[in-house]
């Protein structure tokens, strides 16, 4: 069934962009600093998404210095952002052609806006959206899956939400999408598996980017 979708909200990492390995050599250089041994992909990969307070305590390890962690991961990532990382395939291709449709694209991400804004550019697909969003860690009560970023765009571009779509990989994003009464679209290529996400109900689930131009009208 296709959509009449004016307006789509996309996540980043695991969405986007696959920023795991670079996430990871960062932590890892944190976590050597304390005398902590190295997390694995597979842990950093369920640690991210909910923002950089809650990044060290979701991989369970004892830091003891929080700022100080938190201080030498933003500066050891903010200069590694692209390392490793890329546009998930597909991905460019389905940014053009969402724009040729003229649907409105924002990001809306958990991701500081530091580094949201910046690896997007450096990967140059920031001209394909309105606006970025990445929400810092002073802004806690905002984080997805808050609706305030969500319903503050739909305020701005007059559009409903039954025309609206947020697409990403993880429950904060489908969570954000019933907070704010718009559909939501579970990727299943990111950094979550299918046996996690249906139990969050999401109105749609794709295996890779270009699934998207399937449920849009």
């Amino acid at each position: 069934m296709k959509n009449n979708f004016q307006l789509i909200i996309f996540d980043i990492d695991g969405t986007l962009v696959d920023t795991l390995d670079d996430i990871r050599d960062s932590a890892n250089k944190v976590l050597k600093n304390f005398g902590i041994k190295k997390a694995s992909k597979e842990k950093i990969k369920y640690a991210v998404g909910s923002g950089v307070d809650n990044f060290f305590s979701n991989l369970a390890v004892r830091v003891r210095d929080i700022e100080k962690a938190k201080k030498l991961f933003t500066e050891s990532y903010f200069i590694n952002l692209t390392n490793k990382s890329k546009l998930y395939s597909g991905v460019l291709g389905v940014l053009r052609e969402l724009k040729k449709k003229k649907i409105i694209l924002y990001v809306v991400s958990n991701k500081p806006q530091i580094f949201s804004e910046k690896l997007l550019k450096m990967l140059k697909v920031k001209k394909y959206f309105k606006k970025i969003i990445g929400i810092n860690s002073e802004e806690k009560k905002r984080l997805k899956p808050s609706a305030f970023y969500i319903k503050k765009i739909l305020l701005k571009e007059k559009v409903l939400p039954s025309e609206a779509l947020i697409v990403g990989d993880s429950k904060t994003d489908i969570l954000a999408a019933k907070n704010s009464g718009i559909f939501s679209c579970a990727v299943l290529y990111g950094f979550r598996n299918f046996k996690e996400l249906k139990k969050y109900n999401p109105d749609f689930f794709i295996k890779k980017p270009i699934d998207i131009l399937n449920i849009i009208k």
